[in-house]
């Protein structure tokens, strides 16, 4: 296992028995952060910790504080709402190295890191047009002071897709097929209820869940095959086998006789 999606409301979990141990093991998340668990928080270094999520300290202030899509938001407004998130999603720093053997990591600005390209920084120009170029506000001589270092106490919501960004939506949508299935194995396919399994012992428990869980695999490929073959079925047209129906006659009677060649003398 090297991925977990967690369900809405486990980040309110202590960090040092849930996030912290899943880093530690080297397993990424993706969970949904709260309202107070949002927007900027106090961070030592030079950054800004937004979302939980390490940023360049020249991030433009109007994406510092960004509103989430509402709860029954079409999919063009999720992606009205998301375009922001992953404008500022280039502005992250990325990881440079770790964590560490006492989970200490090291980061990188943007600029440093060919996300991003300013002119008041000659370097990042030399970089393909594919890079975005902004504009910075102020006078800036410096990208960032170098390689910045975290502890792992100062980045308990970090998650390797920002959050916000489409990409995060999709990686969290992944928990909805696990429901999916937890669903069907709890009455929709079959009911993992206490007395399914009427054996003792961990391995023949799994042994006999497994094959349950193989069934369902079944099924569900046989469903997707049926449903696919009655769209392709929808479309096909019968090909007509009688000739002299009233349709042919009514059409024919509706086109105009050909007149007459007349060929000049």
């Amino acid at each position: 296992m090297d991925d977990v999606v967690w369900d809405p409301g486990y980040s309110l979990c202590s960090p040092g028995t849930t996030h912290h141990k899943l880093a530690q093991a080297g397993i990424h998340q993706t969970f949904q952060l709260v309202t107070h668990q949002r927007n900027p928080r106090p961070f030592s270094g030079q950054a800004l910790l937004i979302d939980g999520q390490l940023y360049s300290p020249l991030l433009p202030a109007e994406l510092r504080e960004l509103p989430v899509p509402p709860r029954g938001a079409s999919e063009a407004e999720k992606l009205a709402y998301e375009a922001k998130f992953n404008h500022r999603a280039r502005w992250r720093m990325v990881r440079h190295s770790g964590p560490d053997a006492d989970g200490a990591t090291r980061w990188r600005c943007p600029f440093c890191a060919g996300m991003l390209r300013a002119r008041a920084f000659p370097k990042t120009m030399r970089r393909p047009k594919s890079v975005p170029l902004v504009a910075l506000e102020g006078e800036v001589s410096a990208c960032c002071a170098g390689i910045l270092t975290a502890m792992p106490i100062e980045l308990p919501l970090w998650q390797r897709i920002p959050f916000g960004t489409t990409a995060w939506r999709l990686s969290m949508g992944r928990r909805q097929v696990v429901e999916s299935v937890n669903a069907a194995l709890k009455g929709a396919f079959a009911d993992l209820s206490r007395g399914f399994v009427r054996v003792f012992g961990r391995t023949k428990v799994t042994v006999l869940l497994g094959f349950t869980i193989a069934g369902y695999n079944v099924d569900r490929v046989r469903s997707f095959r049926a449903k696919r073959r009655a769209e392709a079925e929808a479309t096909k047209t019968r090909a007509t086998r009688r000739s002299g129906r009233w349709q042919d006659l009514v059409t024919d009677a509706d086109q105009p006789a050909a007149s007459p060649l007349i060929t000049p003398d």
